[in-house]
């Protein structure tokens, strides 16, 4: 074991990371023509928008050019994702009440190889 550690730590080729973020201000958009078409497993575009206050990466989520809301990617996951001008992801869930638009969308952001920062 004390070889391990000398040798340092390497992170293997198949590594996959997976965030899970909420996606926020559905209702400022284009959600109330487009959210019967939204499910589970569905793909939409994350595309850079900027940065917010505390220097945390913001992406604007569409589904279809239909623009649905906005997502923050922050501390660890900003890191991974900051040069990256476009995402593909998928929604692993959904909040609604019956025969009402979407009220929360959660998407799911892999990334399937790391860089190494000494």
């Amino acid at each position: 074991m004390h070889t391990f550690f000398k040798k340092g730590f390497e992170i293997a080729d198949s590594f996959k990371f997976n965030t899970i973020v909420s996606v926020d201000e559905l209702s400022d958009h284009d959600m109330i023509y487009i959210y019967h078409h939204l499910k589970v497993g569905s793909t939409v575009q994350l595309k850079a928008a900027g940065t917010n206050v505390k220097g945390n990466l913001r992406y604007q989520v569409s589904y279809k050019n239909f623009v649905l809301g906005f997502v923050t990617l922050g501390e660890a996951v900003r890191s991974i994702y900051e040069n990256c001008e476009t995402i593909d992801s998928e929604i692993v869930g959904l909040k609604k009440q019956k025969f009402l638009p979407i009220n929360g969308i959660d998407i799911s952001l892999q990334a399937t190889k790391m860089r190494m920062v000494s």
